[in-house]
Formats: structure tokens, C-alpha cells, sequence
């Protein structure tokens, strides 16, 4: 069970789904938008979606139930993928890569579709190596 800590509303680029990650908007000051990969800041997990006004309430500390986009299992990093759920960041998909961000990791397993708890901890990934 998520136990969210810091939930704050933000204005919003355009509609996000419940249970998506999102990101830090460089379009304007106390504004999200919806995380499509690893390539900007997570600001954290929307609750409810956006509403008519494309207000939204963004968890961004501790846990929040993330939809899954594909299998995870329990500890593993995750990233966005282009719909906003929560995939396992794979270090191998991003060498010679210099800046990524990771939006935290997984508290529990679960297939693609589930709605499972993911601990809020995002971080620049900088400056990853050819092998």
C-alpha cells in the first residue's frame, strides 16, 4: 500500500493519465508534463490525472502506485516509458549517453498493467560509458 508523502498541484502541458510518471516541465514555472522516457527530471507520479483545467496532484516524495508497462520485479530501477508507466531502467539501452534520469524503483513484482507501488528517489544517471 502506497504511503505518498509530498503531494503538490501543478499545472499541467496537457492530459496525463492517473498513475503516470511525469516530469518537470521546461515550458514554464510549477508545471508538469508527461514523462516519455529518461531524458528530464521526474517531479513524481500524478494521483487522480489531470482535471478540466489540467490541474494535477503529483506525489513527490516516498511511494506511489505507478502503472507498469511491462514485468518488474521488486528493487529495480525504472524509467518512463512513451505512454508514462514505469519500465526497468537497462543500462545497456543508454551507453555513451550523457545525462539520464531514473525515477526511482520497484517496492513489488508485477506484469504489464499493474498498478504497483514504486519508492520515489529521482536521480541523474550522468555520463554512461561505451562498453
Amino acid at each position: 500500500m502506497a504511503q505518498p508523502g509530498f503531494i503538490r498541484n501543478f499545472t499541467s502541458e496537457g492530459e496525463i493519465p492517473p498513475n503516470r510518471l511525469c516530469i518537470v516541465s521546461a515550458a514554464a514555472d510549477f508545471q508538469v508534463a508527461l514523462a516519455t522516457g529518461a531524458d528530464a527530471m521526474f517531479a513524481g507520479v500524478t494521483e487522480q490525472g489531470t482535471d478540466d483545467h489540467l490541474r494535477i496532484d503529483v506525489v513527490m516524495t516516498q511511494s506511489a502506485p505507478v502503472e507498469f508497462g511491462e514485468e518488474l520485479v521488486a528493487g529495480t530501477p525504472v524509467i518512463a516509458d512513451a505512454e508514462g508507466k514505469a519500465i526497468a531502467f537497462d543500462v545497456a539501452n543508454f551507453v555513451g549517453e550523457a545525462e539520464l534520469y531514473v525515477a526511482g524503483w520497484v517496492m513489488e513484482d508485477g506484469a504489464a498493467g499493474t498498478i504497483g507501488d514504486v519508492f520515489l528517489n529521482p536521480h541523474l544517471v550522468a555520463n554512461i560509458p561505451s562498453a
